[in-house]
């Protein structure tokens, strides 16, 4: 696997963005947490976050893929928990976190608010999960549609996040891939401001993932961005079956 990444503070006083690639030893794990933005210490949710599911993924027995994020998701989220409900600079905070394990034939995915996974085969980019905020509740209701979802005064409202009660259900899948794909996991500061199709030819337009990172946080900052911008890219250099 070959990875590359940017986080940008953006037009932001801190970065609540917070993520993850794996070291030399470490489990095939890419992690991006963003902290809720108008909560208190959104920054220490996120990192929280982050570290606790790699310290939970490292330390843990569990072999099957699914049920190891979604266990190392309750952890992060029962540490967040604990620490705002014992800290009142840290009441009501919380964050987003997507996760991906990528191994040669397959990688499997989990993700909790509205941080976002995509899979690019070199053709098409394709959006892998749903995000768990209000807008999306009105666009998947037909009350509003997703061009109006991509101006709403309330886009910024999750549903569901890591911290802000004791228990949270992520969402997950295991999905298949081969050599040369591409997965991109993304803060809203990068989705809210580039549009899929544009992110799309991005990754057509520039091979190298290092200059791809910086092309799509440059055009979310060009475009408007008030958020945190963050962008890990992970490609399959791996030998594996073709689908």
């Amino acid at each position: 696997m070959i990875y590359a990444y940017r986080t940008e503070i953006g037009r932001r006083k801190t970065n609540q963005d917070y993520f993850f690639t794996p070291e030399e030893n470490d489990h095939p794990v890419v992690i991006v947490a963003d902290g809720m933005g108008g909560h208190r210490a959104g920054n220490v949710a996120s990192l929280v976050a982050v570290d606790s599911i790699h310290e939970y993924i490292e330390s843990s027995d569990i072999k099957r893929p699914l049920i190891l994020l979604q266990h190392a998701v309750n952890y992060a989220n029962q540490r967040i928990f604990d620490i705002a409900s014992g800290d009142d600079d840290c009441m009501g905070m919380g964050t987003t976190a997507v996760i991906a394990y990528c191994e040669a034939e397959k990688f499997t995915f989990a993700n909790v608010g509205d941080s976002r996974l995509y899979l690019f085969d070199g053709d098409q980019l394709r959006q892998l999960t749903r995000d768990h905020s209000l807008v999306e509740e009105l666009v998947q209701a037909g009350v509003i549609t997703r061009s109006q979802a991509a101006i709403h005064p309330q886009r910024n409202i999750l549903t569901r996040a890591v911290g802000t009660s004791q228990y949270v259900k992520a969402d997950t899948g295991t999905i298949r891939w081969t050599t040369g794909d591409i997965l991109l996991l993304c803060s809203d500061g990068l989705h809210g401001s580039v549009s899929k199709e544009d992110m799309e030819i991005i990754l057509k337009e520039h091979d190298d993932l290092l200059e791809a990172c910086d092309i799509l946080t440059e055009t979310a900052f060009e475009n408007g961005s008030s958020d945190n911008i963050t962008v890990v890219l992970v490609k399959n250099t791996e030998v594996c079956y073709d689908r």
